[in-house]
């Protein structure tokens, strides 16, 4: 079972290798490049998410792609396939290989129902805690599998804060086992003490570097006071997207099902782990990957972990209260998989026929004409289109090497406009390329009936700088050309 297991994940899991990053993946790459070759994050390469995720892009571009963007795939390839092979042998000892194999099915189909092209802060966050979980399970827990799980902690913390449901639903565990009796204090505080010192090492790294860099307050302001300064989420229209999710997506049922199975075995069996982990897990997740009330498939990545251990739960439920056979079991399971699981069977077939047709899309074409036409111009990326950077091997001249976060009129990011139209004024790049993105002014400004009156305003400055010190040069595959005037 197995290879059989192993076999799929490189069905499912190989075409990244060859397929492009997505437009947010781009950004995060473009960060890891801009680290690896020596800058800093937040201060040379601007992005509001956390820093560990840049390290990850960083590692696999320098290290393992000595250099090229293909070694983010690699190690992210690895990374989904050590996970859940580690999956699939835990549980295999632990419950049986037909209870791993179907879990672990459920789980891949699930992981590639919301992957979204990959290279995403969900989908390490969802392998490490994973890894957290069988780590967490294991009949004999050393100290270092303590200490391992207070790494990922900090990891997924410092990726993006809101991926920590696991271990806000662990710590309502062990508070639960410590008020009714199920665990004494001294028991639970050392857990907590061995779980902090990898928790505690691995930020004093982080720290140091940053410190080193001079980027922590960098740091604090763009994954922390960013994020904040533009969320306005009440609790009723979270709740609101919740229902709008499970809607939406199907295999939601088996997040339920999980629940209730679980709250049936724990009140039979006080002293079972894992069903109140997922007691407490499943709606802290479903808050948690629903707060920001934006329904991109990959913010519900989170929810593969759950859904793998629910699966668990559940199937080991009807072994013991049914006794019914294997072959039944199969059956149940295949008839659920079908109706919930369509949408990535199609998608994995879409996958392998992009990488049979292989066809170059927009911003290869793109890069090759910047590298061809202007191959020692410095360029800036007017939008949000990291990968002409990464697939022209360029550097923006700025920090705000993309520009989304321009639509927002807080104070925080007018002062991040007037930073970058400082450093646009004293080193003026040679080509801008405007790539229309949508709700951001075009260089033309001949969109501005459709644009707020606080980012024209917040923008005024700059656009005079376009208009004054560059002539528009050419139109090509749907992107305009700006060039430095020859004066300047």
């Amino acid at each position: 079972m197995k290879k059989l297991f192993f076999l799929l994940i490189l069905v499912l899991f190989i075409p990244i290798l060859f397929l492009d990053f997505y437009k947010d993946a781009h950004v995060f790459a473009y960060v890891g490049k801009v680290i690896f070759d020596g800058g800093v994050p937040y201060v040379d390469a601007w992005d509001h998410k956390g820093i560990t995720l840049y390290f990850i892009n960083a590692m696999g571009y320098g290290i393992v792609g000595f250099k090229s963007l293909i070694g983010i795939r690699i190690l992210e390839f690895l990374l989904i396939l050590y996970t859940f092979l580690r999956f699939f042998t835990f549980a295999s000892k632990e419950y049986s290989k037909l209870i791993a194999y179907i879990a672990g099915i459920f789980g891949l189909f699930t992981f590639k129902y919301f992957f979204d092209g990959g290279n995403l802060t969900e989908e390490y966050g969802t392998l490490f805690s994973i890894l957290s979980v069988v780590l967490l399970l294991k009949q004999k827990k050393r100290t270092i599998d303590y200490a391992l799980v207070g790494v990922f902690l900090i990891i997924n913390f410092t990726i993006r804060a809101n991926l920590i449901s696991l271990w806000v639903a662990l710590f309502l565990v062990y508070m639960f086992q410590l008020v009714t009796n199920r665990n004494n204090f001294k028991t639970i505080l050392t857990t907590f003490l061995k779980m902090g010192y990898g928790a505690i090492t691995f930020s004093l790294g982080l720290l140091i570097y940053m410190l080193a860099t001079n980027s922590l307050n960098s740091f604090i302001e763009s994954a922390f006071t960013f994020n904040f300064s533009y969320s306005s989420s009440a609790e009723t229209s979270v709740f609101s997207s919740i229902l709008t999710v499970m809607k939406r997506y199907h295999l939601s049922i088996i997040l339920l099902l999980g629940l209730v199975v679980s709250v049936i075995r724990f009140y039979k069996d006080k002293n079972r782990f894992l069903e109140l982990l997922l007691i407490f897990w499943i709606p802290i997740e479903l808050y948690f990957s629903s707060i920001s009330q934006k329904l991109y498939a990959h913010y519900f990545l989170m929810w593969v972990p759950i859904i793998i251990f629910s699966i668990v739960v559940i199937l080991s439920e009807i072994k013991e209260r049914f006794q019914i056979s294997n072959y039944k079991i199969v059956i149940g399971s295949l008839l659920l998989f079908l109706s919930c699981y369509y949408i990535p069977l199609y998608g994995s077939l879409l996958d392998w026929k992009r990488v049979i047709v292989n066809k170059e899309n927009k911003y290869e074409k793109v890069a090759t004409y910047v590298n061809d036409t202007y191959p020692d111009d410095s360029m800036l990326v007017w939008g949000n289109s990291a990968a002409i950077y990464n697939k022209t091997n360029k550097i923006a001249p700025v920090s705000f090497f993309y520009h989304s976060s321009f639509k927002y009129n807080t104070e925080l990011i007018r002062e991040k406009i007037k930073d970058f139209t400082n450093v646009i004024e004293n080193k003026k790049p040679q080509l801008i390329i405007d790539t229309k993105l949508r709700g951001l002014v075009q260089l033309d400004q001949s969109n501005l009936s459709t644009i707020d009156e606080s980012q024209i305003n917040n923008l005024k400055r700059f656009l005079r700088i376009i208009e004054t010190d560059y002539v528009r040069n050419e139109e090509k595959y749907g992107y305009v050309f700006y060039k430095l005037k020859k004066d300047e």
